[in-house]
């Protein structure tokens, strides 16, 4: 009996070892193939290719003009590289004001363009335009344009026998003799403007004398002796200086890009011409008006559509003989294209708001 007991008492502890002992690993399961996404069937819409037909570029210049003339030769450029019928409409009645109406309300899609300048600004002060091209929520900087100089320069000069031959030499004389100093004033000119901004921001307009004139008789003025103070085009004023009857007193530059000059005794006499970075600093910066010439299109305007048409004209050819690079020196070689910054432009505009608003209650 005791035997049988203990034979129990081990098969007992050989199943109890058995079931306590290691269990074989676990099949491993198969993870299932990842389904493949499903396609989207979705339309997306294409990216906007310019141009879509024919494109109209409104200009408020006479036709013929200079800026006429280089806005013609972009337009060609553009047909010649997309194939596209290019209408310039011109109409420079107000500057154009009607054409800038017509900008504004047309459709956003690129097709129409216009080209405008610093002079802009002053039409809407003069009442002459109805919208502020400063105004982003009308109008859309689109890319630069053939700039006939003098973007910035203009140079003042006055009779040789003077008692001053510099801008401080200027200053010191006027203030001192307050209202002996004329100076020519040729209204809606550009070279006006620029001349009065200057006289305006260094504080020298309350001691010099206006003389409201046009182009011609300042000239004879100056010659004559009954107007001092003239601005002229770098180009003019070159060829008072070469002969020496007058003498510079500043260039209303602020920059020293001369490069669209041929290489000439010309350059050299309008190089030498104190600018004002040269005389008053980065300050004179502040009283400079340069009038860069932008294409605009309408507020609104997709920003891929306005990158298409930067990237055909940006790409005009000016740089070597040809037909582009003719036609765009018809003026006497003083004609360049420049890519500006649409955002320094705005700036720029910014900052001419008021300068040009002060300008125009002068009369």
């Amino acid at each position: 009996m005791k035997k049988v007991v203990a034979i129990l008492l081990l098969l007992v502890m050989a199943l109890t070892l058995t079931a306590c002992g290691p269990k074989a690993p676990a099949p491993t399961a198969t993870p299932a193939p990842t389904a493949a996404p499903a396609p989207d069937n979705t339309e997306k819409p294409a990216a906007p290719t310019w141009p879509n037909g024919d494109v109209t570029i409104l200009a408020g210049y006479a036709v013929g003009s200079l800026t006429d003339i280089n806005i013609r030769t972009i337009a060609d450029w553009i047909t010649k590289q997309t194939g596209a019928k290019v209408i310039v409409e011109n109409n420079d009645v107000g500057g154009g004001a009607n054409l800038a109406n017509q900008l504004v309300n047309a459709k956003p899609d690129g097709q129409t363009l216009m080209l405008i300048g610093m002079n802009t600004i002053s039409n809407y002060h003069s009442g002459l335009w109805s919208v502020n091209p400063c105004d982003t929520s009308k109008f859309k900087l689109v890319c630069g344009a053939i700039q006939p100089l003098p973007d910035s320069g203009c140079i003042i000069v006055t009779q040789a026998d003077q008692p001053y031959s510099t801008w401080d030499e200027l200053a010191e004389y006027a203030k001192a003799n307050p209202g002996t100093v004329t100076v020519a004033s040729i209204p809606g000119k550009v070279m006006d403007t620029k001349m009065k901004a200057l006289f305006n921001g260094t504080g020298l307009s309350e001691y010099i004398r206006w003389a409201s004139t046009t182009n011609a008789d300042a000239a004879a003025g100056l010659l004559g002796g009954t107007i001092n103070i003239v601005m002229f085009d770098e180009q003019t004023a070159t060829g008072y200086l070469k002969d020496g009857t007058v003498k510079a007193i500043i260039n209303s530059r602020d920059n020293d890009d001369f490069s669209p000059y041929p290489e000439s005794e010309e350059k050299e006499i309008m190089m030498a011409v104190p600018n004002l970075i040269d005389v008053f600093g980065e300050k004179g910066k502040e009283y400079a008006v340069p009038n860069r010439s932008m294409f605009v299109a309408p507020a609104g305007t997709p920003d891929e559509i306005c990158e298409q048409i930067a990237a055909v004209i940006d790409a005009i050819d000016l740089e070597t003989s040809g037909e582009f690079y003719d036609r765009c020196r018809v003026n006497g070689g003083t004609s360049k294209y420049y890519t500006w910054p649409g955002d320094e432009v705005m700036a720029e505009w910014n900052r001419l708001d008021a300068v040009l608003k002060e300008i125009v209650e002068m009369g």
